[in-house]
């Protein structure tokens, strides 16, 4: 129980390091400027994806 709880927040303290610094929302936009460029396939592909 102890090592669940340990490993819980060093998740959560690794997902505040990712938000804090800028990557997470850096990955975010990356990957939505790929997708809006790519044109009917790769929108199709995303649609097909899920």
């Amino acid at each position: 129980m102890l090592v669940a709880f340990l490993s819980m927040v060093a998740a959560l303290g690794l997902a505040w390091h990712v938000a804090r610094d800028g990557t997470l929302v850096r990955m975010a936009t990356n990957a939505a400027t790929h997708q809006a460029s790519g044109g009917t396939l790769a929108w199709l592909q995303d649609l097909l994806g899920f």
